[in-house]
């Protein structure tokens, strides 16, 4: 018995990604997109990880009844 075969070899590539910062140039706080959507829905995600950037820590002390 053999295994199917893929039938889209690029389902193996590794994900391609961008760096988004959701912050300001004095208070960095990136972000990773995969590059898998236009434009318009880039645009869309990014305002809406900006608008709700608090949500996302990026210190282990951030992280509320971890510590």
């Amino acid at each position: 018995m053999c295994s199917p075969k893929i039938e889209d070899p690029d389902i193996m590539a590794p994900l391609k990604t961008k760096l988004i910062n959701i912050r300001t140039e004095e208070e960095l706080k990136y972000a990773m997109l995969g590059d898998y959507w236009d434009d318009a829905t880039v645009e869309k995600v990014i305002e809406l990880l900006c608008e709700y950037r608090y949500l996302f820590p990026t210190k282990i002390t951030e992280l509320k009844g971890i510590l």
